[in-house]
């Protein structure tokens, strides 16, 4: 346990130092944040407004068997869209770090138009994971053990698919060549091994925390509005900068996994365990 706290935390340091010194990179998830809320408006507010959303909540509280494919059809448009929206930011996040690897300042400008080369290719995988998560709701609803067994299929597609945004930024692959690249990298550098030795997200827990606690003591001595009118951009805020650190690191584990230089000051002797071997 120690040791797996150790190695998150000089993980951690690695991807906040890259982060510290480039802040421009903060841009990239900042705008993916607000364009997947506009996403997210554009669906829920027609849907509201026409009385759809009532009825759906309806008929999924009242357990009913009879299918609304309507809402089937509406849940993959959602998830093309907001995934197009992440990954096509994700993507261009990732490049501007590699590019910083190679010596170059990773610009916000830089990120986006190369992100804008690889269009192809994040339009494919959006497709691919939007079919994904409409076929794990399905599981999820309709299943006695659907929550089960979504949860364990999703777990198994987010670790299978970890590097798939490195692969697509670096080599442009189609969704399917991404996947297996992304396998084929875990596989041969960490084994075939699903679970973390090191946890990103605890991390980003940790860094949230005081905002949690400052959130709860606000609405204790009752400022609820001073509680979300602060709390809830903080979270944002928060929310912004771990998702940041967070594929700074996928791109420093892929370089590393893939054999490419690495800036001079990183040092690499924990990187080869950042996953459990189960050679």
């Amino acid at each position: 346990m120690f040791a797996t706290l150790s190695r998150s935390w000089q993980f951690a340091k690695i991807s906040y130092r890259t982060l510290f010194e480039n802040k421009q990179l903060l841009a990239f998830p900042a705008i993916s944040t607000v364009a997947s809320i506009l996403v997210f408006a554009s669906f829920l507010l027609p849907l509201w407004q026409t009385g759809q959303l009532d009825a759906w909540f309806d008929d999924v509280e009242a357990g009913t068997s009879q299918q609304d494919y309507g809402m089937y059809v509406t849940a993959f448009l959602f998830y093309f869209c907001n995934y197009f929206v992440i990954i096509f930011f994700n993507t261009a996040l990732v490049a501007s770090v590699m590019n910083i690897f190679e010596g170059g300042q990773g610009k916000v400008g830089f990120g986006l138009s190369f992100a804008a080369k690889r269009l192809h290719s994040i339009f494919g995988w959006a497709l691919v994971s939007a079919v994904i998560g409409t076929i794990l709701r399905v599981i999820e609803r309709n299943q006695k053990a659907g929550a089960f067994i979504a949860a364990i299929i999703g777990s198994a597609w987010t670790a299978l698919s970890y590097f798939v945004i490195p692969v697509i930024a670096s080599q442009g692959l189609g969704p399917i060549g991404a996947f297996k690249e992304s396998v084929r990298t875990l596989k041969s550098t960490w084994g075939t091994a699903l679970a973390g030795n090191f946890s990103m997200g605890g991390i980003g827990f940790l860094i949230s925390l005081p905002v949690i606690l400052l959130i709860v003591a606000l609405f204790i001595i009752n400022q609820p509005a001073l509680a979300l009118g602060l709390g809830i951009p903080l979270l944002i805020l928060v929310a912004v900068i771990t998702a940041t650190a967070d594929y700074i690191f996928k791109a420093y584990l892929f370089t590393y996994a893939t054999g490419k230089a690495l800036p001079d000051n990183i040092d690499t002797s924990m990187m080869g365990e950042a996953f459990r071997q189960t050679r």
